[in-house]
């Protein structure tokens, strides 16, 4: 695995004009805008998009063949692109949070830690459960085919939490927001530990979504043809 770490990290390397583009970019985002926060959104979103580039490297001019070809195995290779995936999300973290403060340092404006802390740890979360749709979608149906695919998954996705939604409201006439609303005040108020439990919830529920996506990626690389 480690010699696939390696290679994707040289991918990377070669495409240090858009690592330099998206720092200028969230830099003007940050220098310009009251709120840094959207800076570190930015950075977040673009250089985790980068674990899907790689796979679209492997697959080009018959690439995936020669990889697989080698000791490391089909296995190792879903295994290091997860792992992969993983590091890359917590350096896009720790770079968006390096750049924001800097920028508010340099300033002179009040900064919220808290709420910037809470701002990348959301959309760090948000884009590891995009990278678990995508990365199994890729495998199968390549890039361009795989991209499609999680848009139809979200348009389905989206059409059956409103279609059931209003199948409970409006047929079956159950209170689904008294519902919620009981089990919320049956919760923890802010301060007495709500955080932890949110956070905690969140966390155990990225790594069964997670854990699903690698089981299924592996079966994909398993059953493919190339």
């Amino acid at each position: 695995m480690k010699g696939l770490m390696i290679k994707d990290l040289k991918l990377l390397a070669s495409q240090k004009k858009i690592f330099i583009i998206t720092i200028f970019v969230a830099a003007v985002f940050a220098w310009t805008s009251d709120d840094v926060t959207f800076a570190a959104t930015y950075i977040v979103l673009l250089l985790s998009m980068m674990t899907l580039t790689t796979i679209s490297y492997d697959d080009m001019n018959n690439g995936m063949l020669f990889l697989l070809s080698l000791p490391a195995g089909r296995k190792t290779y879903v295994k290091e692109k997860y792992v992969f995936a993983f590091l890359n999300l917590i350096f896009a973290g720790t770079l968006s949070l390096v750049v924001c403060y800097a920028f508010s340092v340099i300033k002179g404006t009040p900064l919220k830690l808290d709420d910037l802390l809470s701002n990348i740890i959301g959309i760090t979360l948000g884009m590891a459960v995009m990278l678990a749709v995508t990365i199994p979608l890729e495998l199968k149906y390549g890039v361009e085919k795989g991209r499609i695919a999680m848009l139809v998954a979200i348009v389905i996705v989206a059409l059956v939490g409103t279609g059931g939604y209003k199948l409970l409201t409006n047929v079956l006439h159950v209170d689904v927001n008294g519902f919620l609303i009981s089990i919320l005040e049956k919760l923890p108020k802010p301060g007495e530990g709500l955080e932890i439990i949110v956070m905690g919830g969140l966390f155990a529920i990225l790594l069964l979504v997670l854990f699903i996506s690698y089981m299924i990626a592996n079966k994909i690389m398993k059953k493919k043809e190339f």
